[in-house]
């Protein structure tokens, strides 16, 4: 009998590491340009290029399908002092990038939308010229028309506009938008269109802790703003609240804030959106430093490593000490994620 429980033992060490081994050969990385980079937001183009835009230097770089990185906008052009979310109008050839500055000329915060032509990367407008005194303009959405839409991390605000407008518009504003907690001064981030373009999707943000986050439903034609109920779960008291976000194949995938608790969560919503049931991937959690946000091509699920924590307190006792270089994307099977 000890003879035989010796073997199972040893036949499980030895699956075990194979698994390891498989798990790790199936992560790839990509490293990107620049030691003050600190990416936060990717996105894929129609032609399966992925953007990455840089909370550190303001640049946005592009990796083509051979995972060659160049500049599609470099660091001090175009205005761009912070690169947040991102967001491509196909149908106008236009990419949206929210432009968020911590000291503007008035000495406070500032925001506003850099506007380029997605093939000669051109740019095309800045709404508005100046930057919107106090905003965080974070994650970006366009609907059908192509307005578009952008959270405020600083307010309980989102933000419209749109390619003929000189100036963006509060959408909405409400209270639901705003972490309360006076240690919490990031509250909306997350933010999307639901597959049927009637709704907008948000995410609150706790951001430093684990559990508190919370969704909540815009209606695109009232404008009125309900809480989504969250299933109570194991990844609801796990979820901080979402960073990126995108629907695929009806469902919501998203990158928690408080990554500790399981970096990349899905949410299977009912009918109409008002309730939602959180599941926590965390296949390849080992391989994620403080993600931001993610995007899919070729069958990957690729997620910006943006170290953020190094310049942002987090409190986790990273603030001020040197980040890893390069910095990374990282890459891992859609399908082994999802599982």
């Amino acid at each position: 009998m000890k003879t035989q429980n010796f073997i199972a033992v040893i036949l499980f060490a030895v699956a075990s590491i194979t698994a390891v081994a498989q798990q790790n050969k199936a992560v790839s990385t990509i490293s990107l340009k620049g030691d003050k980079l600190f990416p936060e937001g990717i996105h894929t183009l129609p032609n399966g290029d992925l953007l990455v835009g840089g909370f550190g230097d303001g640049s946005i770089q592009r990796i083509d399908n051979k995972d060659q990185i160049s500049y599609f906008s470099a660091p001090g052009q175009n205005g761009l002092v912070i690169a947040v979310g991102m967001a491509v109008d196909e149908k106008n050839n236009r990419l949206w990038v929210a432009n968020f500055n911590f000291k503007t000329a008035s000495g406070n915060p500032g925001s506003n939308f850099k506007v380029f032509d997605l093939k000669s990367g051109k740019l095309l407008k800045t709404i508005p010229e100046n930057f919107i005194d106090g905003a965080f303009f974070n994650e970006v959405t366009l609907d059908p028309a192509g307005n578009a839409y952008v959270s405020d991390t600083f307010g309980p605000n989102i933000w419209k506009t749109s390619f003929a407008a000189s100036k963006p518009e509060v959408f909405v504003s409400d209270p639901l938008l705003k972490n309360p907690a006076s240690d919490q001064p990031f509250g909306l981030n997350g933010l999307t269109i639901t597959p049927d373009s009637k709704y907008l999707i948000a995410s609150v943000m706790n951001r430093t802790i684990k559990g508190g986050g919370t969704l909540v439903r815009i209606d695109l034609k009232s404008k009125k703003i309900t809480p989504i109920k969250l299933s109570d779960n194991t990844a609801k008291l796990g979820f901080s609240g979402s960073d990126g976000m995108f629907f695929h194949k009806g469902k919501l995938l998203m990158v928690n804030v408080y990554s500790q608790a399981g970096a990349i969560f899905s949410a299977a919503f009912n009918a109409d959106y008002s309730e939602a049931t959180l599941k926590i991937h965390d296949a390849f959690q080992k391989s994620y430093d403080r993600p931001t946000a993610s995007a899919i091509r070729n069958g990957k699920l690729y997620t910006v490593n943006s170290q953020l924590n190094h310049i942002i307190d987090d409190k986790d006792g990273q603030l001020n000490t040197p980040p890893s270089l390069p910095f990374q994307i990282v890459g891992v099977p859609l399908n082994e994620v999802l599982k």
